[in-house]
């Protein structure tokens, strides 16, 4: 099993998010808030998780943006997705998209759809559909 680093400090969330990556052939890795990802980052190679799954925003206000835009400087090639509530508010996708395109994030998906147990995938890119299959991994 590969390794994936999984940011977020909402137990249920990543349990479902944790159990969804398992099957296809992950072994995630925890950190709480975004200084325990980001140290947990740096204590391994920068190749060591081909994929990260995190939440923007965490109870310890600590930036989970913060911790990507910095992961996205030290060259990370592997495949970055955010994990947020806050998707599913009217037009907040297609902001989401032009605010993070600069952080090396692939795509978003709505914790609705995690809750579901049905994550929807959305690309960052605005040409790209959305999708219920876990797209694989994609270098930057």
């Amino acid at each position: 099993m590969q390794p994936f680093l999984l940011v977020d400090d909402n137990d249920k969330y990543a349990e479902l998010l944790s159990s969804y990556f398992k099957k296809h052939g992950f072994q995630f890795e925890r950190a709480f808030d975004a200084r325990e990802g980001w140290d947990l980052y740096q204590k391994n190679a920068p190749d060591y998780y081909p994929l990260i799954v995190t939440d923007v925003t965490m109870e310890t206000q600590t930036s989970g943006l913060g911790m990507l835009k910095k992961i996205h400087r030290s060259g990370y090639q592997g495949t970055i997705i955010i994990a947020s509530t806050g998707f599913d508010v009217i037009f907040a996708k297609t902001l989401t998209k032009l605010f993070l395109r600069s952080t090396g994030v692939h795509y978003m998906i709505p914790k609705t759809t995690v809750l579901s147990e049905a994550p929807v995938f959305y690309p960052i890119g605005f040409f790209e559909k959305p999708g219920s299959d876990f797209p694989g991994l994609v270098q930057a």
